[in-house]
């Protein structure tokens, strides 16, 4: 690795601390930095990511035609260099920028993509994120059907590769679908399931969420069978 090469992506890390602890200003200027120099040295794949991650700054910010522009401009690149894995990715934000602001047909198109791209490159976590946000798009459009089987897919793929929050994110997300069709049995017992995953691993602001709405499935579960 050049002195180029090597200083940017050493920026690129950087950023990604900063935008971890939320410094969103010193994430762009280093995120910023880190695209000057891979332009300048043509590293294709180096500035996709950068403008990936100056893009998901500017998402978080809801400044969402900036982050638009910054992820097209990623998925272009990638593509012109057959980085699947990397157009996947901005794909992916785009898609999170469209869902966010309601524009459900473009988000459903392009998670759809992300889904095949990951099925082809053999990335099955990327495609448990995809089918979990268009669960995420059906259930908001209470297509309860769908989302209930793409969360369940996921779920499944959460399961099998060990990441344990994702797998009780997808368990709440699961609960809330049988929630809203009024299944409260169901929504109870995975209620309690995500909950009792979050409490293993610490986070405890997630596991009081799914305790709470679990208490309350079971609330309206007595009054139904109080008649």
């Amino acid at each position: 690795m050049d002195d180029g090469a090597g200083r940017a992506h050493a920026l690129h890390r950087l950023a990604e601390l900063h935008y971890l602890r939320d410094e969103d200003d010193e994430a762009l200027r280093l995120y910023s930095e880190a695209l000057e120099i891979r332009t300048k040295i043509d590293d294709g794949k180096g500035r996709s990511r950068s403008l990936h991650g100056l893009a998901g700054v500017h998402r978080d910010r809801e400044d969402y035609s900036t982050a638009a522009t910054f992820y097209s401009e990623a998925i272009q690149i990638s593509t012109d260099i057959d980085d699947r894995q990397g157009r996947s990715y901005a794909l992916y934000g785009l898609a999170e920028v469209y869902r966010f602001q309601d524009e459900d047909s473009k988000a459903v198109t392009l998670y759809s993509e992300v889904a095949e791209i990951c099925t082809d490159i053999g990335d099955r976590e990327g495609r448990a994120d995809a089918l979990w946000s268009l669960a995420a798009v059906h259930s908001r459009r209470n297509e309860y059907t769908e989302a209930a089987t793409l969360f369940s897919e996921a779920l499944n793929i959460y399961t099998d590769t060990g990441n344990r929050y994702a797998r009780a994110n997808a368990l709440l997300s699961l609960a809330d679908v049988h929630r809203d069709q009024d299944h409260h049995s169901d929504a109870i017992r995975l209620y309690d399931q995500a909950a009792k995953i979050f409490a293993q691993i610490g986070n405890s602001s997630m596991a009081d969420k799914a305790s709470t709405r679990a208490a309350s499935a079971r609330r309206k579960l007595e009054s139904v069978e109080a008649g």
